[in-house]
């Protein structure tokens, strides 16, 4: 009965529908928000040499070792998405739009943000915090400013 009850609630979940969004607005938001988490978790990798922290971005994929654990962030043009996948989560990768209104990842199943979620996986692997406080405004900024451009 429970199992009927979770793939009830999944196919409703799945077939909420998406937000509107343009390709250009997801593109320019997975762009920023790339480059802006790559500097937060390079500057925690300098900040915190013993938990063993190695981050690299190329190719629209932000690779991320937490000591053994590997997370990847990536872009999925086709979907206008980042998803995340997570050590700290074994049920496969979370996936997250673009709400252009407050220039934030909200996963597409519960609407929670992605920032939060990475940053308590990652802390609850290497004990570390990770400080994503301006980093929402940054993107937004920076958001703002790829969609200026001709």
């Amino acid at each position: 009965m429970l199992l009927q009850a979770q793939r009830s609630l999944r196919r409703v979940a799945c077939a909420r529908p998406r937000p509107a969004l343009a390709s250009s607005s997801s593109e320019a938001g997975a762009a920023v928000s790339l480059v802006v988490y790559h500097a937060v978790l390079e500057t925690l990798g300098d900040k915190a040499p013993a938990a063993g922290i190695d981050v690299e971005c190329a190719a629209d994929v932000l690779n991320l070792e937490v000591g053994e654990a590997s997370f990847v962030l990536n872009k999925q043009a086709p979907n206008l998405q980042l998803w995340l996948s997570s050590p700290a989560r074994v049920r496969g990768p979370l996936r997250y739009d673009f709400d252009a209104g407050s220039a934030r990842w909200l996963n597409n199943r519960d609407a929670h943000p992605l920032l939060p979620t990475l940053a308590d996986d990652i802390q609850s692997l290497c004990g570390e915090a990770v400080d994503f406080g301006a980093v929402e405004e940054d993107v937004s900024q920076l958001y703002l400013e790829q969609l200026s451009k001709p």
